[in-house]
This record gives C-alpha cells, structure tokens and sequence, in this order.
C-alpha cells in the first residue's frame, strides 16, 4: 500500500482520512506501529527529509522517547536520512524541547524526534524540525515531504557509510538545563523549598525534569506510573494521591516527550491543564509589564489569557492550532524588537528566550517561580485566575465526511452565535461562552471544546453537541 493510498492531502494541512492511516500534519507524521507506520514508512520519510534540507551535508540532530518502537523506527528514518550525506549529531532520549534548544546551539539545519507525544502507547512518529529558530515544519513543508516520499521505494535507499551519528546526550541535557536555569530567579525559588510530587508518563522528561527540580532545591518524589501520555486530569490519580498523601506543595505532569505539563494542587486535585498557560502567562505580564507583550494563544486554548492580556494592557493574537502558528507569530514578534510568549491550554507553555517550541521544563520553573515571588499556594493563585469551566471531548471517526458532517449539524443547531475562526468550526455567543469543534491533527479524533462562566451553560452547550454525535 502506498502513502498515498494511507494518508491523503489536503489544504487544510491534515492528509490522513482513514482512521487506520497515518496522519500526517503540521504535527508530523504519527501512525499505528506496525499497521500503517512500517520501516518502509520511516525509510521513505527519513530519505525525504534529506530531500527537503538540500544542501551538500548538513547537520541533522536525532532523538527518540521511550516508546520501544523508537528504538527500531530510528534505524530505519536514519537509514533513509543518511540515503546522502549528513552530519548526524544523536541526542537519545531526551525531550523534544531538549532537542530544538540543541538545534539552535549546534545551528542544525534539521532534527528529527522520534514520538508520538500524547497518543496512545500502540502509536509512534515523527516530528520534523527545521532550522534556523528549530521549530517544526508547516504544512506546506509537510505536504512536500508527503509528495517526495511517493517517488521513493525503502528498497532504493542506499545509507552514506560516512555518515556517522555524534552522541550528545550529556551536552543537550546541561545546555538545556542551562537556558532553563538562565531565565529564573532560582534563588528565590530555592529559598521557598519546595517540596514537589513529579510524574513524567515514564517518559523523557524522567532524563531532565529531576535534574532541573533538584538544581531549584526542591524535594522531589518520582511518581513512576505508566499511564496514558496526555497529562488530562483523569490520567493522574496517582499524581494526586501522591501529592495529597505527602502533603506536598504542589504536582507537576507531563507527557511522553515532554513538551506540555499539567498541575496538580497541593490539596491533591489536577487543576486542569488550561491553568498551566494562565498561571505562566500572569506571572510573564508582571514580569514584562513595561514592554507591553504580546500573548500568543490558538483558538482552542481559554479566554482566562484573553482576560489577563486584557487587565495588563497587553496585546493578544489568536492564531489557528497547531504548534508551528504559534512559533511563527513569535518570531514575528521578535523581530519587531518586542516581547511575546504565550501557548496553548493543552499545558503545552511557549517562552522564546529558550525556544519557539512548547517545553515543560521552562513551564515548572516559571509556575515555581511565581508561587515563591507571590507567596502563595497553586490553589490560591488559581483562586485568583479568571473563572470559566470548560470542558473537553474526543470522538473517533472514519472519514472526512463524517468530520465535516458534524461541524455542519452543529454550525445549524448553533445559528445563533457568531462564527469567529475558520479553524474547524467555533462559535462564539453572547454570553462569552463558546463552543469548538475540529478534526485532531495527530489522532483519528474529533476534538469537542466548550467554555462558558457558568457550569450549566457549559454543561448544555456540551449536552446539545453530543446529541448532534449520535
């Protein structure tokens, strides 16, 4: 079967279809290990991103999560990497983040992460980096890679023999413990000392956070559960009890590749992870105050960073999901000499001093950061955090169809609000409630967001959408 018979293009720069097939966005190329993502898969994406870099042999830096199919899915992308020659640097497992803030101390020209971030275990993939700011690729990128990938046969790829990988393991960890460490005031964080409950999904964040936490001299217990990937509050039972059972100031929780995080408050209950960009974008706007930032957040994420923008006097831009918009739009920012961070309400927090890309390990220093500066418990800081509440769900589908059909049913059920975005379908009402409904770039899913001030109204909205799912 081809790739083009698995996974189909399309403009909005998601080109899976069927839920067996690989999708393949602007997230990267993720699929089933061993149904729709085969070595032959990886060989031809590997060849192909060689393809994209050009060049004579630039320098390409590769990395895994723990996931045991990595192990077998970096020989075979390595092989059709090295189909030319190239300067390989491997990191090993280490975290996406951990490999982009590499990229630009090394000036890659490309890198490779071998994960599936938060899907399911049975899944695996790609995510593909580009230089010079090392953030993922767009979809145009993609959809260039997707088309090379269709001329290219596993069988006609002939690996470089010169083509050697450097490890540099060690030097990725210290150089990214190092931008972490430069950008806080870690004096103030270790003079609070606190005492924190850490759950990593048995992921790569276990190789980085630990070290990062310790270095803030805080008292860390290891919560070692193998659970599902996304840090969503129903996947850290144990995290909570932890925290609650110890009497521990607060927990923090990440995903496989650790570039999102999730919080746990110190009375042991998940705050949901929308709270982990609020909290880091209120103690931001006190911080760069003076400079009028800008906030960047996509239109899934919480108006809670609409309102913080707001009482600062900051400027905010939504832009479309997906992680490359929001790296994108900061780098505009910086280049008009301004200040911006911002994020996305799945946990995934952007700061650029250490990099365009979403990382876990600045989002716990900048939340330890502002508890110790303000005094107060995570609880008492949420306190003072807008309201909303909001709600959450994902349904499979098979086909496109299916996809559009429901956006659809719900953009005529809905007539009276306000469509705002174009991406997927949102509705904006009166009220300040809204309602989101849009196919998942990495999983066949669709994703269900509401939000509203008050619970009953979020309770219909989501009641009125999930009549329209039969």
């Amino acid at each position: 079967m081809s790739l083009r018979e698995r996974g189909r293009a399309s403009g909005g720069g998601n080109f899976a279809e069927q839920s067996d097939s690989l999708k393949i966005s602007y997230s990267g190329v993720r699929g089933i290990v061993g149904s729709s993502l085969t070595p032959d898969v990886a060989r031809r994406f590997g060849a192909a991103f060689r393809l994209l870099l050009s060049g004579k042999k630039p320098v390409v830096v590769l990395t895994r999560d723990t996931r045991p199919s990595g192990e077998w899915l970096l020989l075979e992308v390595l092989a059709g990497v090295c189909s030319q020659p190239t300067e390989l640097v491997y990191l090993g497992i280490v975290p996406t983040p951990t490999a982009q803030v590499m990229m630009h101390r090394l000036k890659a020209d490309g890198g490779i992460a071998i994960t599936a971030s938060h899907n399911p275990p049975e899944w695996n993939g790609f995510k593909f980096l580009l230089g010079p700011h090392a953030i993922v690729a767009d979809a145009k990128q993609i959809q260039r890679m997707f088309e090379l990938s269709e001329d290219i046969r596993a069988g006609q790829i002939h690996p470089d023999p010169v083509s050697c990988p450097m490890d540099r393991n060690t030097q990725a960890i210290e150089t990214h413990l190092g931008e972490v460490l430069a950008q806080i005031d870690a004096k103030a964080i270790r003079r609070r000392g606190f005492r924190v409950a850490l759950d990593t999904a048995c992921g790569t964040g276990e190789r980085v956070a630990p070290r990062l936490l310790e270095s803030l001299g805080c008292e860390v217990d290891m919560v070692r559960v193998k659970r599902d990937s996304e840090p969503a509050p129903q996947n850290l039972a144990m995290l909570a009890e932890t925290v609650r059972a110890k009497g521990f100031d607060l927990g923090l929780a990440q995903d496989e590749d650790a570039d999102r995080l999730a919080l746990v408050s110190e009375s042991g209950k998940p705050i949901g992870e929308e709270y982990t960009l609020a909290v880091v974008v209120r103690h931001l706007l006190k911080r760069h105050g003076q400079s009028r930032p800008v906030v960047v957040k996509n239109t899934s994420t919480s108006q809670m960073i609409d309102d913080l923008a707001n009482a600062a006097g900051a400027e905010l831009a939504e832009v479309r999901v997906g992680e490359i918009n929001l790296s994108r739009a900061l780098i505009e920012i910086h280049n008009q000499g301004r200040v911006g961070f911002g994020g996305e309400g799945n946990g995934g927090v952007i700061y650029p001093p250490v990099c365009y890309g979403r990382d876990s390990h600045i989002a716990m220093a900048l939340v330890l950061e502002h508890l110790a500066l303000q005094r107060e418990t995570l609880s008492q800081v949420a306190r003072r955090l807008p309201r909303y509440y909001m709600l959450k769900r994902k349904i499979r589908y098979e086909s496109e169809a299916e996809a559009q059909g429901l956006m659809e049913r719900t953009r005529q059920v809905f007539a009276e609000g306000d469509i705002v975005q174009p991406d997927g379908l949102k509705i904006r009402f009166a009220d300040r409630s809204w309602l989101q409904v849009r196919p998942s770039n990495t999983e066949p899913v669709i994703r269900i967001i509401v939000e509203a001030p008050k619970r009953a109204r979020a309770d219909e909205l989501m009641a009125r959408i999930t009549a329209l799912t039969g």
